[in-house]
């Protein structure tokens, strides 16, 4: 029978290079602390590379570069979400990249949460989760939840023809939907903006 040992580094081993984890995402197999040992082991050993603290991966190989590529920011913030039970969204630029709204690179990421205000150093990058407790962050899924915070970075004067356009193509045809759904029981001006992007994929 395998060990607990085992049975985490072999689930590590059919995850997706750049996947970032904690002790957390393996509760089924072992117990916390437990598996929080078997990754500092696995870290000490070389096998996986640590993000920050108590968060893991596995780094993704650059066949041009030959380097190793970290896990994004955002599967950063996702695992350490997962493991604190928090909703978690991308915010002002991070939201506006994730969307494809934004190409620039930066090197602070700011996140909306349900849980409390934390900070984290990630290699170059600085993470920042602002507690929110508002139905904008709880009460829609992940999608709704970055398009409404783009949005509010945009201001509902900065949100026009282009940028309704542009959401129109990024987005698929069950994201639209599901944000145009979603966006009825928010601010009547965010709701207008989910009814132009659906408009605008059925019809332009």
């Amino acid at each position: 029978m395998p060990t607990e040992a085992n049975r985490i580094a072999e689930r590590i081993a059919a995850a997706e290079s750049g996947r970032a984890f904690t002790a957390a995402d393996f509760g089924d197999v072992a117990s916390a602390r437990n598996a929080g040992n078997v990754l500092g082991r696995m870290h000490s050993r070389g096998e996986i590379a640590r993000a920050v603290r108590g968060v893991y991966y596995v780094p993704e190989k650059s066949r041009l570069l030959g380097t190793e590529v970290p896990a994004s920011v955002d599967e950063v913030v996702r695992a350490i979400a997962r493991a604190n039970k928090w909703v978690v969204a991308p915010a002002g630029d991070a939201a506006l990249n994730a969307l494809g709204l934004d190409t620039q690179v930066s090197a602070r990421y700011v996140y909306v949460s349900s849980g409390p205000y934390k900070t984290y150093a990630y290699g170059p990058y600085e993470i920042e989760l602002k507690h929110r407790a508002n139905r904008d962050l709880l009460d829609c899924s992940p999608v709704t939840c970055t398009i409404v915070q783009a949005l509010k970075a945009l201001g509902k004067d900065g949100v026009g023809n282009d940028t309704i356009a542009l959401l129109a193509r990024n987005l698929s045809e069950e994201d639209i939907e599901t944000f145009r759904k979603e966006s009825k029981g928010l601010t009547s001006w965010v709701a207008e903006t989910g009814k132009k992007i659906w408009e605008e994929r059925n019809n332009g």
